[in-house]
């Protein structure tokens, strides 16, 4: 079963899924210090209508790939669940950071929080993470981040969640580095989606991160459009290379960016905001890939299909090379 913010579903109640998004991005440390930070009514007027639309154009789940220190909140992502019928995933895990605090936490303790957020309940309640999210970012593989990946893979591996990543920059094959610290840490890789594949990085990294059984995910098809042109001319090669079964869409939209006071800064302006942001991908890319000759059974596999398997707990893993 998966743990959603509302209770347990099965992978077979998760329909159309979009596997890397962010409903509320902010920063805990500033709440406390500022009450007037972040009023959660207004938050979830910008939120709410923007899951709606999603919910209107045919998703049914969200994995909303916010951990704790990105300023991840259950308690908003219940209330958007609550009022728009969307099935909402939250993280576990812990984003790219070179905060003094995680640097001296024992690799133990870290473990043992993330397993704590899976098993138990983040926030005081008993919502419960159901996919572990870390990465690697424009430092590259310091030692504080190689600890932090080698915390999710040992917390992967006791709690049989997913796990998803950041990857950039482009073009450093730093999926594959991902994937080797996983491992080496007894995760399954078959359970792990390699995120932010877009221009710059070659096509046979694509590949050969598949080949080692993980998925790659192109999501960052967001309303702004970036990599559009070079996201519909590389999708359809690696499903006719045939990979659909190893391919993951979404948007990585942020649909409310907390970075000041309400009264401070139109929230609204923030780059990644749009009232139909997290429908685009239904709007435009796949209506685009239908034009240029791709299988709906394939978007279907990609959209519905592999993020059962990821969720499944390996039960329904297929063979890891192309169909």
């Amino acid at each position: 079963m998966i743990e959603t913010v509302l209770g347990r579903i099965s992978p077979g109640q998760l329909g159309t899924t979009l596997m890397h998004e962010h409903l509320y991005l902010g920063d805990w440390n500033a709440r406390v210090a500022d009450p007037q930070r972040l009023p959660v009514d207004k938050a979830l007027e910008m939120i709410i209508p923007v899951v709606k639309n999603a919910y209107a154009a045919g998703v049914r789940t969200l994995v909303d790939v916010t951990p704790c220190n990105m300023g991840r909140d259950v308690e908003i992502l219940k209330a958007a669940s609550e009022h728009t019928g969307m099935n909402i995933i939250a993280a576990t895990g812990i984003f790219i950071a070179e905060d003094p605090l995680i640097r001296m936490a024992p690799e133990e303790y870290l473990i043992r929080f993330l397993e704590r957020e899976a098993r138990e309940g983040v926030q005081g309640t008993d919502i419960r993470c159901g996919v572990i999210k870390c990465g690697t970012g424009e430092a590259g593989l310091t030692e504080n981040n190689k600890k932090i990946l080698r915390v999710c893979g040992a917390a992967q591996r006791l709690t049989g969640l997913p796990i998803i990543t950041h990857c950039r920059p482009a073009n450093t094959r730093y999926g594959l580095f991902q994937q080797d610290i996983f491992e080496e840490q007894g995760a399954d890789l078959s359970r792990v989606v390699i995120g932010h594949f877009r221009a710059g990085d070659p096509l046979d990294y694509a590949e050969n991160v598949m080949r080692r059984g993980s998925y790659i995910a192109i999501d960052q098809m967001n309303f702004n459009g970036h990599n559009l042109e070079h996201n519909l001319n590389i999708i359809p090669e690696l499903i006719r290379r045939g990979w659909a079964d190893r391919l993951i869409f979404s948007h990585d939209a942020v649909v409310c960016f907390n970075h000041s006071r309400w009264s401070d800064w139109d929230h609204r302006t923030y780059i990644n905001y749009a009232p139909d942001s997290l429908s685009f991908i239904h709007r435009v890319v796949l209506p685009r890939l239908i034009e240029q000759g791709v299988d709906r059974s394939d978007l279907e596999r990609i959209m519905i299909h592999n993020p059962a398997r990821i969720f499944s707990r390996g039960e329904e893993n297929e063979d890891s090379g192309p169909v």
